[in-house]
């Protein structure tokens, strides 16, 4: 295996985190150019061991520039590898159920994927804000739906 590529995954990473803290100072334009350096090497990896970390990688960067149908792009790449991939899965439902405001395909990927997969009282309250975006009305002592 080769050690160089997680070296180069956690040296994007790192690029990634200085990215949020420029855009923290006020500084979008080097921020972006940042990101777009980050996208441009992990387009370079995303083919090869590590693709899902790749992928991972460029979504976040995605979603930190808020670009979020590219974001979605890349985290439905992860699914199509891993289909119970639970990160990749709930960033998902996070993007759609905010930014793009659409509750109901935030509502069906919980039910039908998310918490099938691990019921948190996160998800649970993620379910019932989709819901209520919804106008779908729970009382407190309904169980949420088994798929």
């Amino acid at each position: 295996m080769d050690t160089k590529l997680p070296e180069e995954l956690a040296a994007i990473e790192a690029d990634l985190c200085l990215a949020i803290d420029t855009i923290a100072e006020g500084d979008e334009r080097r921020a972006h150019i940042m990101l777009d350096k980050c996208n441009a090497r992990l387009r370079l990896l995303v083919a090869g061991e590590h693709r899902r970390e790749a992928l991972r990688l460029w979504a976040q960067s995605l979603v930190i520039a808020e670009e979020w149908d590219l974001a979605l792009v890349k985290y439905e790449q992860i699914l199509s590898i891993e289909a119970s991939d639970e990160d990749a899965l709930w960033q998902t439902i996070q993007i759609l159920l905010r930014p793009k405001e659409n509750p109901e395909a935030a509502r069906r990927l919980l039910q039908e994927r998310l918490l099938p997969l691990h019921a948190t009282p996160e998800y649970e309250d993620a379910l019932r804000e989709a819901e209520a975006s919804m106008g779908i009305e729970r009382s407190e002592g309904r169980k949420l739906p088994t798929p």
